[in-house]
């Protein structure tokens, strides 16, 4: 549960020193350097094998455009996870190789849709597989009430997670940041309760997805796909998931939530007003709350910026609730945020947007 003594207490050392802190320097150094070494191989291997995005009325780029940047991401969190709890001698949990497993999984499932595609139930059907392989490590995050609950609660949260990240993959340069501060902030929790291998893994997802955006940012030279959109709403809540059952009581939960809540706003925000228009939820268009900021700004990099501080002001808000004590104090956080969530996305729903062929 959580750890004990000052703040800055799992950082350090028995000796004092920050070998934690250092163990984060390495995982993210190592994330960097493997991403920088992949992106310019695999933007040749994806043209050789057809894994290519081509232009279609609902997406925004104007020519064939390189996939696979999600295999670098994730080659670059395996890595540099595995350098990094090796070098600081961190336990690993056994349930990790489960994780490790769903998220391979995840990644597997990416790879097949992004070149052959796949039809929405068929793929909703495996991302529940998908998630089921996480929890075959136990975690059961629903604090008092029975495990098949927190099952039931966890697949639908990590189903949710790769469908939100793999929705909000729709413009450059906004997934790779967004991730980055989340993972960060997940890290960040994860070693305030003593988790100290599953942060370092968070850190690895930050630096991954950080570097990843130096080929992303608008304009970008290669995309996610679905490959890594998956993998990294997987990874993501898979983490949440984690942290959750570290955090002392209600408040592991809730911070994760906030920390997540962007990618939950814009899926929800899709869904509802997908349905208000008659709409299939699968059914492809403009009408993200990325597309619609866009529309507001005027420019992919202003979108993306907005779209980061809007999660770096929800991560500060979770890593806030994680020193805060019970439900009465973490309520007025989940309340603010919705009404402020709720005001924001009745402003996007009155901008006008395109609506195009199905697809996501």
């Amino acid at each position: 549960m959580i750890a004990t003594g000052p703040w800055y207490a799992p950082w350090m050392g028995p000796e004092g020193l920050p070998h934690t802190g250092w163990g984060v320097v390495l995982a993210g150094a190592a994330a960097a350097a493997v991403v920088l070494l992949l992106v310019p191989l695999l933007r040749r291997i994806a043209w050789w094998t057809g894994y290519l995005d081509h232009p279609e009325a609902r997406k925004l780029h104007t020519h064939a455009t390189p996939l696979l940047g999600g295999v670098a991401v994730a080659a670059g969190v395996f890595v540099a996870a595995a350098l990094a709890v090796a070098r600081m001698q961190a336990p690993v949990p056994p349930a990790a190789f489960w994780w490790a497993a769903g998220a391979l999984a995840a990644l597997a499932l990416g790879l097949w849709d992004d070149r052959f595609g796949m039809r929405p139930g068929l793929k909703l059907a495996v991302q529940f597989c998908v998630a089921g392989l996480f929890f075959l490590g136990g975690v059961f995050p629903a604090a008092g009430l029975p495990d098949w609950v927190g099952v039931a609660l966890g697949l639908f949260w990590l189903v949710a997670m790769m469908n939100a990240v793999n929705f909000l993959d729709n413009m450059d340069g906004i997934v790779g940041g967004m991730s980055a501060i989340l993972a960060a902030g997940l890290g960040i929790l994860l070693f305030s309760w003593g988790r100290q291998a599953e942060a370092l893994i968070a850190f690895s997802l930050a630096g991954a997805a950080a570097t990843y955006l130096y080929f992303n940012f608008p304009p970008a030279s290669i995309f996610l796909g679905d490959t890594g959109s998956l993998f990294l709403g997987y990874s993501l809540g898979a983490l949440s998931l984690v942290a959750a059952a570290a955090g002392p009581d209600i408040e592991g939960s809730v911070a994760g939530l906030l920390i997540l809540g962007y990618p939950v706003f814009d899926l929800c925000f899709v869904v509802v007003t997908r349905i208000r228009d008659g709409r299939k939820i699968y059914q492809g268009g403009k009408d993200h709350t990325t597309h619609r900021l866009n529309t507001i700004v005027r420019g992919p990099r202003r979108t993306a910026v907005g779209i980061y501080a809007c999660a770096a002001a929800l991560t500060a808000s979770g890593v806030g609730v994680a020193a805060a004590h019970g439900f009465h104090q973490t309520l007025p956080w989940l309340l603010a945020w919705a009404l402020a969530l709720t005001a924001f996305g009745l402003r996007l729903a009155r901008v006008p947007v395109k609506h195009a062929a199905p697809g996501v």
